[in-house]
């Protein structure tokens, strides 16, 4: 992700310019955080800053260089380009999850603050969930809405569908150190793994 931010008419131009191309599949998801008021109200303002930046720099760590990714308030749109709804709901409930298992130390100018952070998504895909821009932003609201119903803290598809996730086992050493290693990079272990088997691939491929 070469920028950290665009403008939302540059997300909503590059989202328009991918459905003229019928470059499918992508995905729009939108991000909100969970009781963002209460943050601020129990930290201040510019903690509530922090968490927002935090929460960027997050998902600029684990996301691809071609997404893309515009604020509005305390809610984040992403677009994940050549993304369908599968590889979107794992790469979104992978920061989720991250999210939901770490507090995050954050400082403004007088103070420094553990913060418990977690956000609401929904996703909606082209051409899957809908044809145009506006339907898919709207697809993708309501699939977040329906998050925040469900209890906060989730992360939902346009429809009810569900993901299998496949289960590995490692010794609570690797685990523990997997952890620690996640919350220095700001990258989730999940990513960490993917990353792993690449160079595992290059090593073995003669």
């Amino acid at each position: 992700m070469e920028n950290d931010l665009v403008s939302k008419e540059e997300f909503v131009i590059k989202v328009e310019e991918l459905i003229s191309n019928g470059d499918g599949p992508f995905s729009i998801a939108v991000a909100d955080i969970d009781n963002f008021e209460n943050i601020n109200k129990i930290y201040g303002y510019p903690i509530g800053d922090e968490v927002v930046k935090k929460l960027i720099s997050v998902f600029k760590q684990n996301l691809s260089g071609t997404d893309l990714m515009t604020r509005h308030g305390d809610e984040l749109n992403l677009l994940l380009v050549k993304k369908g709804a599968e590889r979107s709901f794992m790469e979104m409930e992978e920061i989720r999850r991250y999210l939901s298992d770490n507090t995050f130390n954050l400082s403004d100018k007088s103070k420094t603050e553990n913060v418990y952070i977690t956000v609401s998504c929904g996703i909606a895909s082209y051409p899957r969930d809908a044809k145009n821009a506006v339907e898919l932003f709207r697809v993708a609201d309501s699939a977040m809405f329906r998050a925040k119903k469900l209890g906060k803290n989730k992360v939902c598809l346009s429809e009810a569908e569900s993901m299998v996730l496949k289960s590995s086992y490692f010794t609570k050493t690797q685990v523990d150190r997997l952890s620690e290693l996640s919350k220095e990079t700001e990258k989730t272990e999940a990513f960490l793994l993917r990353e792993a088997l690449d160079d595992l691939f290059k090593k073995y491929s003669k």
